[in-house]
């Protein structure tokens, strides 16, 4: 696939409002995920799609911080970073309207928190073949339904979707989060008619992977009431499937400059019709038989591709998904990024010698005399010596003096565990100390005025 035919932009703007035991004030896109940080495996995903260019979209203040964990990752990628400011409060659909004019070409879209094996040539395929608006990527859900929280018990409620498809098309008909829905869900009748089955998915995952027309970008820019691309614009345009060409009728009365505003809100004013596109849509052999009109008259039009079930897709937005993947990261390793990449960065340092099952990122200090199993360490931590770690994240940046043992837990960015602690399930927040011989179990220490727990019927955070 020629990039020059798609371009590719990567949102990692976000600031990971779900994941706040974790992240403290660092950019949510370095999150560490094993060896590497967030961001690195979409990127990584394009450069296997043969994409040479990627267009980064990140908060200015996290420029510079981001661009120098990349260079530390082995990447074969020329990264355009285009800078929203810091103090804005942007949406996916902002930022895109932001880089407006950097977009010269049909795109992808892609969150920053995706981490995938999936191919991407079916949904390029099906955005081609049936001249989409749009088409977006599914997975399957559930990846980190075994997975248990260290810290206090608390509920956990997955978002989801409802996903409604034409069975026959994989047309969509609409995608809303669950949460939105009455207990009751209704259907509109013109989403039935002429047009096959509907089937209504609860438990499929929304991959944040878009391709759109370089039309939509346009038509977004002059819709600037839209902030987010999933929750408001996407739906919006799924909607828009249903508008229909007005006929041509006698002398328009209207004066030019309302007709030219009342044309530039129209949606089809945007979508290219020219007529030997017509002619190719009317001699399309598409399901011929169902209908009259090909696509049933549709202009606008949006598909949904499912991943095949066996291949691996999780997004990284919730501190469960984040401990699910670094936990299962060493056994499904292989099967997401292949042999290439080492689980032990060539910068790391470590010199135990009873390491079993470790994940060590650039420049991890790993002491000798410790006991090291099934856990992650990340950029720039040290685990001093006479320590034993089990089953935990130890992430960027933090410190773990002599003498400890740690089983179970998440030891945030830049924390420092003190001599002597003895921790089991706990979540240690970003910057806390733990001070000298604690023995905790099961608890949630943190610098507390870096974030409230709210609890609003039930929705954390």
């Amino acid at each position: 696939m020629g990039s020059c035919e798609f371009q590719a932009v990567v949102l990692a703007g976000g600031r990971g409002t779900r994941l706040p035991e974790v992240l403290g004030d660092a950019p949510k896109c370095l999150l560490p995920v094993g060896p590497y940080p967030l961001i690195w495996y979409p990127l990584n995903m394009l450069a296997k799609h043969n994409f040479t260019e990627v267009i980064v979209v990140v908060l200015e203040q996290d420029k510079l911080e981001v661009q120098l964990a990349l260079e530390r990752t082995p990447l074969k990628l020329k990264i355009d970073f285009a800078t929203i400011p810091s103090d804005s409060d942007f949406g996916t659909a902002d930022s895109l309207r932001y880089i407006y004019d950097k977009i010269k070409a049909d795109f992808l879209v892609v969150s920053c928190d995706i981490v995938t094996n999936v191919s991407l040539y079916p949904l390029i395929n099906k955005f081609r073949e049936d001249d989409a608006a749009m088409a977006l990527l599914l997975f399957k859900s559930g990846f980190e339904s075994d997975v248990v929280m260290p810290g206090p018990k608390s509920k956990h409620k997955p978002e989801r979707d409802m996903i409604g498809i034409h069975t026959q098309t994989d047309q969509l008909a609409f995608i809303f989060a669950a949460s939105d829905c009455e207990d009751t869900l209704n259907i509109q009748r013109h989403l039935l008619k002429n047009r096959g089955q509907l089937d209504v998915y609860g438990r499929l995952l929304d991959a944040h992977i878009y391709v759109l027309k370089k039309w939509v970008i346009s038509y977004l820019h002059r819709k600037d009431n839209f902030s987010t691309l999933k929750g408001e614009f996407l739906p919006h345009l799924i909607k828009k499937q249903h508008v229909r060409r007005a006929p041509k009728t006698g002398p328009d009365t209207t004066s030019e400059i309302v007709a030219t505003i009342k044309q530039e809100d129209n949606i089809l004013h945007y979508v290219p019709h020219t007529a030997l596109d017509q002619k190719i849509t009317q001699t399309s052999l598409f399901n011929q038989s169902l209908s009259h009109a090909p696509y049933h008259g549709d202009i606008v039009r949006c598909y949904a591709v499912q991943a095949p079930r066996e291949a691996l897709g999780v997004r990284v937005n919730t501190t469960l998904s984040f401990l699910a993947l670094n936990k299962k990261l060493a056994s499904i390793w292989t099967e997401l990024v292949g042999e290439t990449h080492p689980l032990i960065a060539p910068g790391a340092i470590v010199k135990s010698t009873q390491a079993k099952d470790i994940i060590a990122a650039d420049n991890a200090k790993l002491s000798e005399k410790t006991s090291l199993n099934c856990s992650v360490f990340g950029a720039n931590c040290v685990v001093h010596p006479k320590n034993i770690i089990a089953n935990s994240i130890i992430m960027s940046n933090a410190i773990v003096d002599e003498g400890c043992n740690i089983s179970n837990c998440i030891i945030g960015h830049r924390a420092h565990v003190k001599r002597g602690s003895v921790l089991s399930n706990c979540l240690i927040g970003p910057n806390y100390v733990v001070e000298e011989d604690t023995k905790s179990q099961a608890v949630h220490l943190s610098n507390a005025d870096q974030y409230m727990e709210i609890d609003i019927h039930g929705l954390q955070y």
